[in-house]
């Protein structure tokens, strides 16, 4: 009776041993288990309870935001828009390389000052691991490429959107006025002479430019205009600066007003006029302009990725648990 007595003993210590550390496993196989618990399928594609907690981190660490049930959502709804665009880019045969996503980190822990792998580091002593940060650059690279891909051909920013655009900016650098310059779009027309022509049939000709003249308002206007004219023609020349132009067609230019004709004059080749079709005051370097370009293309490129996100996000079947 006395050692049965001892052996309950025993036990129950034991047991009291073991309690806590059996709980303890308990405890931590609950947490796992509830990471890896798949709370959104995009289009059977998972999203984990863990993707979504690392991605609101993240966001709270650089955004300086508080974890609440509104960044959540943001965060779950941002690693949906993710899912899709990394599934499109596959879809078209895009894969991003891991060097690619390496410079990417190391753009931006340059903004901050330091390397790419510092930043890694840092961000990790903050709980956010390497692969949530590597992921959302990955699909950032691919959504890119799914975009120029699919839109290159529909984007185009020509030189009046440009020069709408730079009116709105100041000059780089504190620019001076003299180092701007006039640069015209310009087409020319010709109405053909024949060789050693009399002064009757010159001043017919010049005649028939006037009224030319007279009727084009548009450049647009030019080709219907000229169908009236014997030996009539009509050639883009593009864009030319001023000082590319001799007189007297330079100071013709200059007086005329945008989408008239220059009066006519008369050359070896026949009577020409040209049609001013726009003309721009640059900077003698076009590095501003080719900037603004650049964002002017990146803003379309923009808005065309919002739609087509918007488009897939439609289609995709997405399923919460």
């Amino acid at each position: 009776m006395h050692h049965r007595l001892k052996s309950v003993l025993r036990g129950l210590a034991l047991a009291g041993v073991l309690l806590p550390v059996i709980l303890a496993f308990a405890s931590i196989a609950g947490a796992q288990e509830e990471e890896q618990r798949i709370v959104v399928l995009v289009n059977d594609t998972p999203i984990s309870a863990y993707d979504i907690t690392q991605r609101v981190r993240l966001i709270s660490v650089t955004t300086r935001q508080k974890p609440t049930k509104a960044l959540q959502k943001a965060a779950t709804d941002e690693l949906i828009s993710e899912t899709i665009q990394l599934l499109e880019a596959r879809k078209g045969g895009i894969v991003v390389g891991k060097d690619e996503i390496d410079r990417a980190v190391d753009s931006v822990g340059k903004r901050n000052n330091m390397t790419g792998p510092k930043l890694i580091a840092a961000l990790g002593k903050l709980g956010v691991h390497s692969q949530t940060i590597r992921k959302r650059f990955e699909a950032q690279i691919a959504w890119q490429r799914v975009v120029r891909a699919k839109f290159r051909h529909q984007v185009q920013v020509g030189d009046a959107q440009v020069d709408q655009a730079l009116t709105k900016q100041k000059p780089e650098d504190g620019a001076p006025a003299e180092q701007k310059k006039t640069e015209f779009q310009l087409q020319r027309v010709r109405l053909e002479l024949p060789e050693n022509p009399d002064q009757k049939t010159i001043a017919k000709r010049l005649v028939e430019a006037e009224k030319l003249r007279a009727r084009v308002k548009t450049c647009d206007q030019i080709g219907d205009a000229i169908r009236r004219l014997s030996k009539t023609s009509v050639k883009p020349i593009g864009r030319k600066s001023a000082d590319q132009i001799v007189q007297p067609s330079r100071a013709l230019l200059t007086a005329a007003e945008t989408g008239s004709l220059t009066p006519a004059y008369v050359t070896s080749s026949g009577v020409e006029l040209y049609a001013v079709c726009g003309r721009r005051s640059v900077q003698s370097d076009n590095k501003q302009r080719e900037r603004v370009q650049a964002q002017l293309i990146g803003q379309e490129f923009e808005i065309l990725a919002l739609r087509h996100l918007r488009d897939l996000r439609q289609e995709a079947f997405v399923e919460f648990r």
